[in-house]
């Protein structure tokens, strides 16, 4: 191996590390596979044998659970605070913002691009989200596909 290799895999577990620090998940088996994008890591919660791909979005803010064995794939985005719309004829220029605890059931993988909004719980175990889709409701089934925008049940998978 060279030095150049050497050198930037050291600089990689550098890296990764500060993000399962800062996640507090340095025992939990925690793998990442390139840059992430994460904000109020302090309201992220996050289980064992977790993988989290290129260019994740985690949003903290209203509150982020990610229960064991999910997969976020490359570009996916979990937004648990936004613009308060409820009154926007006079919230337009000041734009507060409200918060939505996000949960996300064992097993469940996030396709890529798929975009998660605050309030959503995938309680539901091994839950996949289709690439690109928007999820603005909760599901609470085993083993379903969701996708589209809103994403509704598109497939439900049951032992053989």
């Amino acid at each position: 191996m060279s030095f150049f290799s050497r050198f930037t895999n050291k600089l990689s577990v550098i890296k990764y590390d500060k993000y399962r620090k800062k996640l507090n998940a340095m025992d939990k088996n925690l793998a990442i596979y390139g840059q992430l994008i994460i904000k109020d890591y302090h309201k992220i919660e996050i289980g064992r044998n977790c993988r989290l791909n290129d260019f994740a979005f985690l949003h903290g803010g209203g509150g982020l659970v990610i229960e064991d064995d999910v997969t976020v794939s490359a570009f996916a985005k979990i937004i648990s605070y936004g613009y308060d719309t409820r009154d926007w004829v006079d919230n337009y220029l000041i734009k507060e913002h409200v918060g939505g605890l996000i949960h996300i059931g064992k097993g469940s993988w996030i396709g890529a691009g798929a975009t998660i909004l605050p309030g959503v719980k995938l309680t539901g175990k091994g839950i996949i989200v289709a690439a690109g889709s928007v999820v603005t409701k909760s599901f609470n089934e085993d083993f379903v596909v969701v996708g589209g925008n809103p994403a509704t049940i598109l497939k439900r998978y049951t032992k053989s």
